[in-house]
């Protein structure tokens, strides 16, 4: 029988005042949805970080054995793996259905385009107050950069700080 072995370091892109850095957050405390989306730490520690403008995506300008990462600053960061962006309360099964709302962000240096996973029939428009987290995950994420088209970042999901949005899209409420 094949085991499937649990992967406890996640590599993720955390883009930033047109800045990417990759790297790889340890998650064998907790997912890096739990951490993102926790109101009660101001910061976010990743190893093996590699820094590059999103002008020259491909060209790494530094990199560092550790890099503390301030959330509040992140516009978003973007996983391969949907799972890894998921909040413990996110990954279980909710006794509404879950529903995919396609969304258009603008974030500075970016528009976003995906999927909201919203329960039941929350209205998407409740996302954006003040009442609630600080991140949106959004799912199938497309990011272009807006100053150079042929640039874009593609993931299985995005944590998008609120704060960052400028607009969002919606196909109906």
């Amino acid at each position: 029988m094949e085991r499937k072995q649990h992967t406890t370091t996640i590599v993720a892109d955390f883009f930033a005042d047109g800045y990417r850095v990759s790297g790889a957050y340890d998650a064998r405390q907790r997912s890096l949805g739990d951490a993102i989306y926790d109101s009660t730490t101001s910061y976010l520690t990743i190893e093996n970080a590699y820094v590059s403008s999103i002008r020259q995506a491909g060209e790494i300008t530094g990199s560092y054995p550790v890099a503390i990462i301030v959330k509040d600053a992140l516009t978003f960061v973007l996983s391969m793996d949907l799972n890894d962006t998921l909040r413990r309360d996110q990954k279980y099964g909710s006794y509404l259905g879950l529903q995919l709302v396609p969304i258009f962000l603008t974030l500075p240096f970016f528009d976003l385009q995906g999927f909201l996973r919203l329960p039941g029939r929350l209205d998407p428009r409740v996302l954006l107050s003040s009442t609630t987290e600080r991140f949106l995950t959004v799912v199938d994420v497309t990011a272009h950069v807006t100053f150079e088209p042929d640039l874009s970042f593609q993931g299985a999901a995005a944590l998008v700080n609120k704060s960052q949005i400028s607009f969002l899209g919606l196909q109906s409420l």
